[in-house]
């Protein structure tokens, strides 16, 4: 993936699932603890940021139900 390239929020949702379940393994150790919750919370903030543009693209659809530019 490009850096350009903004990643599915799917996809994103489905890393985190998969970092849930790493931390919660018992071999885990509190190292790693840190990097895959710091991984987790980075990946949050990209689901918000794409949620928060979907939401300001909804804000701005006129009564026609057409797309307009802010």
């Amino acid at each position: 993936m490009s850096q350009q390239e903004t990643p599915k929020l799917e996809d994103l949702f489905e890393s985190i699932e998969e970092v849930i379940a790493k931390m919660e393994e018992k071999d885990v150790t509190l190292e790693e603890s840190f990097s895959l919750y710091q991984s987790g919370i980075e990946k949050l903030k990209s689901c918000n940021e794409i949620l928060d543009g979907v939401e300001k693209k909804m804000q701005m659809m006129n009564a026609q139900g057409e797309l307009q530019d802010f």
